[in-house]
């Protein structure tokens, strides 16, 4: 559907819209895209919005996409391309000035992600996953038919993928590799450490880290659905249904209120956390976060 600008304010207004901040992308030198959605109760109606923020400042965000399709998923490749992974089968890719948008696959897919040189990978359903190639999207050749959920690397130490029934699979050449860890978890969140170590999140409390294919149990502050986790300056911080929690010896420890963290990212410099309808960064010290609201338009606060 299409909405003008007094549809727009009356969908954002209603107090039955629901707004969540889904993706923070670092883009290099302290600029991010942030993806927020906005839907109604079951998604039948829903808009995607896309801002581009230098250092977190308001003052300088600027809409770079407004659509009434459902954007799951942001990442930022290193040329500072951006693509967006639209429920559930299309991949839009922006490169500063208009979007295309290419339909990938035939199944669902969950996750993509572009900070890798080698190219972008969306995963999903049964096994597939996908990595561009020049300009074509070239399928992985799947190693069983389980669902990805989540996709994350390091230069130095590979690819992984992570998703249902315990599955971890590590991307070597035009393949994948199974990682066993012995476990049947959704695991739905994953992060590939400078150190070579491996976490990932899941339901019911599920927090491992993975070392030279030893698996650590972390212990989790409450048994609520892990969503994400990542590394930063030597820490690794873990994303609930409530905030973020920061790993101390084999334990978690609360860290923050941001109301939920449903994803994280880093550039290096910060932490980036997607919160309820805010965005949140962290730069070992202290928080900002930006807020989706409509006022004349929408805007960040």
């Amino acid at each position: 559907m299409n909405m003008d600008k007094e549809d727009l304010e009356g969908f954002a207004t209603d107090p039955d819209t629901d707004i969540e901040c889904l993706q923070v992308a670092p883009m290099g030198g302290a600029k991010v895209a942030i993806l927020f959605l906005l839907s109604d109760a079951d998604y039948a109606t829903t808009v995607s919005v896309i801002f581009i923020v230098d250092n977190f400042d308001p003052k300088t965000a600027r809409g770079i996409l407004v659509t009434t399709e459902w954007l799951m998923a942001l990442s930022a490749a290193p040329s500072g391309e951006l693509f967006a992974l639209e429920a559930t089968t299309w991949i839009w890719r922006h490169a500063g000035t208009d979007w295309t948008r290419d339909k990938v696959s035939q199944k669902s897919l969950r996750q993509v992600w572009a900070e890798d040189s080698g190219g972008p990978i969306a995963v999903g359903t049964d096994g597939v996953a996908y990595r561009l190639v020049r300009s074509q999207w070239q399928p992985i050749a799947p190693l069983g038919s389980t669902e990805y959920l989540d996709v994350h690397g390091h230069p130095k130490h590979g690819i992984y993928a992570c998703g249902e029934m315990g599955t971890i699979h590590q991307l070597v050449g035009t393949g994948w590799q199974p990682l066993e860890v012995h476990r049947h978890d959704r695991l739905r969140g994953i992060d590939v450490a400078p150190d070579g170590k491996i976490r990932v999140a899941g339901d019911e409390g599920v927090c491992l880290r993975i070392m030279n294919e030893e698996v650590t149990e972390i212990a989790a502050t409450t048994e609520m659905t892990y969503l994400a986790v990542r590394t930063f300056k030597g820490k690794a911080y873990w994303g609930d249904e409530a905030g973020v929690n920061v790993e101390t010896a084999d334990a978690l420890q609360n860290f923050e209120d941001t109301g939920i963290a449903s994803d994280l990212r880093t550039d290096g410099e910060f932490l980036y956390v997607a919160g309820i309808d805010t965005a949140w960064r962290f730069d070992s010290h202290r928080w900002k976060r930006l807020t989706l609201v409509y006022d004349h338009g929408l805007r960040l606060v």
